[in-house]
């Protein structure tokens, strides 16, 4: 998925945005955004560095109230821009398999990489390691 496929996606899902003026999202230091509405966090993604081998692992919570308004998404987004542009070769993201949404991973071109019956793992291979 193209970044302009992302946003127009984005755009789907926040057709009923009842957050518009009390959205914002904070970079809090190195791999760590917050998403705030009304300054109460609704969001947090973060990455777990292995700066000698180039590798991290994304993680991010969010609050099942703002679920479905593509603020995980965004999220995500900004942490693997960040990660990518810190020289980060190796990228992975695990999740429980209910929470399995193929087409958001795609779009931050993550890859399966494992799964079992409880978890898959995702990987992306940004270069040379």
């Amino acid at each position: 998925m193209t970044k302009k496929e992302l946003e127009e996606y984005l755009k789907t899902r926040r057709i009923d945005w009842p957050y518009e003026g009390r959205y914002r999202i904070e970079r809090k230091d190195n791999h760590r955004f917050l998403a705030l509405i009304d300054n109460e966090i609704a969001g947090l993604s973060y990455a777990e560095v292995d700066s000698n081998r180039k590798e991290a692992y994304m993680k991010m919570y969010l609050k099942a109230q703002f679920a479905e308004y593509g603020i995980g998404t965004e999220l995500l987004n900004l942490l693997m821009k960040d990660l990518i542009e810190s020289g980060y070769r190796i990228i992975r993201y695990e999740i429980p398999k209910e929470r399995y949404s193929f087409q958001i991973y795609k779009s931050l071109g993550l890859k399966v990489e494992k799964q079992d019956e409880d978890r898959i793992c995702f990987i992306r291979n940004v270069g040379p390691c």
